[in-house]
């Protein structure tokens, strides 16, 4: 079966849904090249910083922080990660670099302060060749969120400031640090967005509790991770059906799976950075080739024709069911009796069979939850309507 995956985002046509995120693992031509080869379709190249103390990184700045319950474990990615270490004409050089290098879409990134360099150096970067420009008052170290600046009474200035002094797309990366963030898209798309990318990190800390300091250089950092999914596509999916520009989703995607909810969500591009860093650039290649599998199993010609599907079945609160019941039900041939089930049912419903090698359900007690079904390591429960 004949597979397309492209797709378009901001007006640029794309071979497929799968962006190379702005960070250290794209800084510069050559780094732009290797996610060429790895089978990206754009890349959004490290950001400039107007505010020079953020074009310098700190020692050590990378972290994978491990929390939660042992066999349930969340994993963040912690990191300082600054901008590029020059100002907007050694910036200017890098993108002409990275557009001579590659063929895909080179896409620049912006961190101003100054209301009036949101413009200027949009300039600067069209003139060097950039295909779109990506603005950002969303960093998570930034000046803005650093000091708990209205990021949405910035936003729509920059953007229509943007827009005015360059003839590309300008996207804008939001953040989660808002009261609503479907209210702050719907008036950035008004000054003329071409598009978003939702959502940039949080800023979060973390704490040795040996030194009850903050780990790495002492300070907040920004931090993302798999966990960070659930809450991103919940926005994207309700901005989805409320804007006409297009979304492009980053924040926890780590294998094709990912790029499809999001894509479900109504993101038609996912831009990936921690995978990158944390399995290197070949990522891409396995998220596309998961998403060729998913394409034929589905009998998906266009990929572009699942933008959204599932934003648009999400049920509103006062429609969810609540008339029907429910019990849990074992496979006894293949349950071990391993108390996996027994150990957190919390209504005391779950116990064993005469012979002790299997699960048994009482179902005057049991309430239907469902948590068993995912505690079971040999996913032998199923539910059953009463």
């Amino acid at each position: 079966m004949s597979q397309n995956m492209n797709v378009t985002y901001a007006g640029l046509r794309l071979k497929n849904p799968v962006i190379a995120a702005s960070a250290g693992t794209t800084k510069d031509a050559d780094h732009a090249k290797r996610c060429e080869e790895a089978g990206f379709s754009a890349v959004v190249l490290k950001s400039i910083q107007e505010e020079t103390i953020n074009r310098y990184n700190p020692f050590p700045r990378f972290a994978v922080v491990k929390n939660g319950i042992p066999g349930f474990n969340s994993n963040s990615f912690y990191s300082y990660e600054q901008a590029f270490e020059g100002g907007i004409d050694e910036y200017a050089e890098m993108v002409a670099q990275a557009v001579r290098a590659v063929d895909i879409p080179v896409i620049a990134s912006l961190n101003c302060v100054n209301p009036q360099s949101w413009g200027e150096y949009a300039k600067v970067v069209q003139q060097a060749g950039a295909k779109a420009v990506e603005i950002v008052p969303s960093c998570p170290v930034g000046l803005f969120l650093r000091e708990n600046v209205d990021f949405s009474k910035i936003i729509g200035k920059a953007t229509a400031d943007t827009k005015a002094a360059v003839d590309i797309p300008v996207v804008v990366k939001m953040s989660m640090q808002l009261t609503s963030p479907l209210l702050t898209a719907i008036e950035v798309e008004q000054s003329g967005a071409d598009g978003f990318t939702m959502f940039n990190r949080l800023t979060g800390l973390d704490i040795d509790v040996e030194t009850q300091a903050p780990i790495l250089h002492g300070g907040v950092a920004g931090h993302g991770g798999p966990w960070s999914m659930q809450m991103n596509m919940r926005w994207i999916s309700e901005i989805f059906q409320h804007i006409q520009v297009p979304i492009s989703a980053t924040g926890g995607a780590t294998n094709w799976t990912d790029v499809i909810k999001y894509m479900l969500a109504g993101a038609p591009t996912t831009q990936i950075c921690a995978a990158v860093y944390l399995r290197g650039y070949k990522v891409a290649k396995e998220i596309l080739n998961g998403i060729g599998a998913y394409m034929e199993r589905h009998e998906i010609q266009a990929l572009e024709e699942i933008v959204g599907v599932a934003a648009n079945r999400i049920i509103p609160l006062g429609e969810a069911e609540r008339s029907k019941r429910y019990f849990a039900k074992v496979d006894e041939e293949n349950c071990s009796a391993c108390g996996a089930c027994q150990g957190i049912c919390i209504y005391d419903a779950i116990g064993l069979a005469a012979d002790g090698k299997r699960a048994r359900i009482n179902l005057e007690k049991c309430d239907g939850c469902g948590l068993c079904l995912h505690i079971c390591p040999k996913k032998c429960i199923s539910m059953q309507a009463k």
